[in-house]
């Protein structure tokens, strides 16, 4: 059992601490957010994560887990301090790394000549980053007067590979956990924490523990670009993108996983880290060929919807729209960098009236009396002329296809079988069949 402090409560830093917790360590959550850790404090959680609301109860009554918002409590008690906050994109696409310098100030302004603390980076932060902290930490440390700072810390990066939907499930079941340090035997320390779920272990050091969460996630967010380019193309040939990533991935070197033609890819992980990537290479004079028409692809595919009621003739002027599914995803009730924002956007500026319905998520950052958030997906429907499918919750996947009568239909996400959508809509639309 060892004693863990996770600073910031988002949706890594919640996830982490809880199952720690779970897993029997002993775990302090702070966040600088004291509405947030009031709810925590009372068993509510702030963020719709499934399971997560049993892991946070299971923790609590072994009493394993506390939240707080006293820096000073969190780090004098606990001898690994996991960096959890937030690394959002600026407007050149690097990385935000003002909460992560934020949090290393505060962690050094505490640490004191008898103590030893392993830092752990969770935050997703661009290659280089970990060497960063660390003179950051010596100087800071310096100025309090310890001579020898580097006896007292250790900095690790222990990426985290969790989706949003699942991110319980796949801290319970790691595909693997890559732990980088300069110093291997805090690595193998660190390691440890996670010895009862025996996962898959990468011991390496900083920048190339930093470089395979990038490169991961930008690689995933490649596939989704190549097959929604593909699916593109197959509109205008012919041919069935669903067949197409079937024989695709039925190929081992390929494999099945994110060739889903849609309306691409948004959230907290890919848009941020493909660009934080491509601000990396830029800044060390490496080409960004591949990466650069990524972002390109996903960017437009987000209002692909538009694109065909246009290239259709059908005008949006006054035609009432109805959105099925809000959160960039299933399963979570993140909104940021989802294909609702921007096909919204495009309905408003063309003066269509938009019903958006999400089973979880009840507000939208748009302002507009032309946007209504209804509480029923056929209340939505019934409203509307047009209906786009946004998000592929499992809520939308067995409805009353008459209910689809006189209606034009987009399927975003393909979903539904065509010939279905053909026998029931008015007009009907996927993507790449």
């Amino acid at each position: 059992m060892e004693k863990i402090s996770i600073l910031g409560t988002g949706y890594v830093g919640l996830v982490t601490g809880s199952c720690f917790a779970y897993l029997g360590h002993k775990v302090i959550c702070l966040d600088i957010n004291k509405e947030k850790i009031e709810k925590l404090k009372k068993g509510e959680i702030p963020i719709y994560e499934p399971q997560l609301d049993k892991i946070v109860a299971l923790a609590e009554e072994s009493d394993n887990i506390e939240f707080t918002t006293d820096y000073s409590y969190a780090i004098k008690n606990s001898d690994f301090i996991f960096i959890a906050v937030g690394t959002p994109s600026l407007p050149d696409g690097s990385a935000d790394l003002s909460f992560v310098e934020d949090a290393l100030k505060t962690i050094a302004s505490y640490i004191n000549e008898n103590d030893f603390k392993i830092i752990v980076n969770k935050s997703t932060v661009p290659v280089g980053t970990g060497r960063w902290a660390t003179k950051l930490l010596e100087n800071e440390l310096l100025k309090k007067g310890l001579k020898e700072p580097q006896k007292h810390f250790c900095v690790v990066s222990n990426p985290e590979f969790l989706r949003e939907g699942k991110a319980v499930e796949d801290f319970m079941n790691p595909d693997r956990i890559v732990i980088g340090s300069d110093d291997k035997d805090i690595a193998l320390k660190t390691a440890s924490l996670y010895s009862t779920l025996n996962p898959p272990m990468i011991i390496t050091n900083l920048p190339t523990a930093e470089m395979i969460k990038y490169a991961s996630n930008a690689f995933l967010a490649t596939k989704i670009s190549f097959i929604n380019e593909m699916a593109n193309l197959s509109e205008k040939i012919g041919a069935d993108i669903e067949i197409v990533s079937k024989g695709m991935g039925l190929d081992k070197r390929i494999g099945p996983y994110f060739l889903k033609a849609g309306l691409g890819f948004g959230g907290s992980c890919f848009p941020k880290d493909v660009k934080a990537l491509i601000h990396t290479s830029r800044k060390y004079n490496v080409e960004s060929s591949i990466l650069d028409a990524v972002i390109k692809v996903n960017e437009n595919q987000k209002i692909k919807p538009i694109k065909i009621l246009k290239q259709s003739n059908i005008d949006l002027n006054g035609a009432k729209v109805a959105l099925w599914g809000l959160a960039f995803k299933p399963d979570t009730d993140d909104i940021r960098e989802a294909a609702s924002l921007n096909i919204i956007n495009e309905l408003l500026k063309n003066n269509a009236i938009v019903f958006a319905y999400d089973p979880i998520v009840k507000s939208l950052p748009i302002a507009n009396k032309n946007l209504i958030i209804t509480k029923d997906k056929y209340e939505a429907l019934d409203k509307s002329d047009i209906l786009i499918l946004v998000t592929e919750w499992d809520e939308f996947k067995n409805i009353d296809f008459k209910r689809f009568r006189d209606k034009i239909v987009i399927d975003g996400r393909n979903i539904w079988e065509k010939n279905i959508l053909k026998k029931y809509a008015k007009t009907c639309f996927s993507i790449g069949r």
